[in-house]
């Protein structure tokens, strides 16, 4: 069972919907893919694969609400959060996981249609490969 707060962690996500810009580096939308989470502190990595939706969060393009349901062998697990767009491709954040009461820190860089996540938090870190849907 705590292979799951992890991999929550993992997803950053990205997590998925409406756009407000049209660009081929917009975080709007449904993303999905996989990756793996490290537990701290037994350095045991797991799979996981996740889909993750953004939506506008502010009516300036500015903050984003994400939504994120992952899937480890252990089980499956959603987790929401909000991210900020520090420059083109770039946003970072925090989510969090009602499920487990876990939270953690999330940065996403977007190039094109494909988007890297990293997840952290005090029981683990996470990266993810994403791909716009």
């Amino acid at each position: 069972m705590r292979i799951i707060p992890a991999a929550m962690l993992a997803l950053a996500l990205g997590m998925p919907a409406m756009a407000s810009v049209a660009s081929a580096q917009s975080i709007l939308g449904s993303w999905s893919g996989r990756g793996s989470v490290t537990l701290i502190p037994s350095g045991q990595v797991e799979p996981v694969s996740c889909r993750v939706s953004y939506e506008k969060g502010d009516s300036k393009g500015r903050t984003f609400v994400l939504n994120a349901t992952c899937a480890t062998t252990a089980g499956t697990f959603a987790q929401s959060g909000r991210v900020v767009k520090l420059k083109s491709g770039r946003y970072s954040g925090s989510l969090y996981s009602d499920q487990y009461a876990v939270s953690g820190k999330v940065n996403i860089s977007i190039s094109g249609t494909r988007q890297t996540v990293r997840v952290s938090s005090k029981k683990g870190k996470g990266f993810l490969k994403l791909s716009k849907r």
